[in-house]
């Protein structure tokens, strides 16, 4: 695998996984490897898309196993842990 797609594969997983220090780290490490920011956007979007459809499905799947559930935040709107 080349160094560019290497690179776009860690940028989505970084942010597949919720980890914004491995963005960081991979942004800077994806622009060593030549990366546009428009190749960083469309590699993020990737997993974005992967990232709602799993979690779309596991909500299917957790209301067929539970019933309805509501949708609540951990913590208030606008706070440090969930903005």
């Amino acid at each position: 695998m080349d160094k560019q797609t290497e690179e776009m594969v860690a940028l989505g997983t970084a942010y597949a996984v919720n980890c914004g220090f491995c963005m960081e780290y991979h942004k800077q490490k994806a622009l060593e490897a030549g990366l546009t920011q428009e190749d960083m956007q469309a590699a993020i979007q990737v997993a974005e898309g992967v990232k709602i459809g799993a979690y779309n499905r596991t909500r299917q799947n957790a209301k067929a196993l539970f019933g309805n559930i509501k949708e609540e935040r951990c913590c208030p709107a606008g706070s440090e842990c969930c903005p």
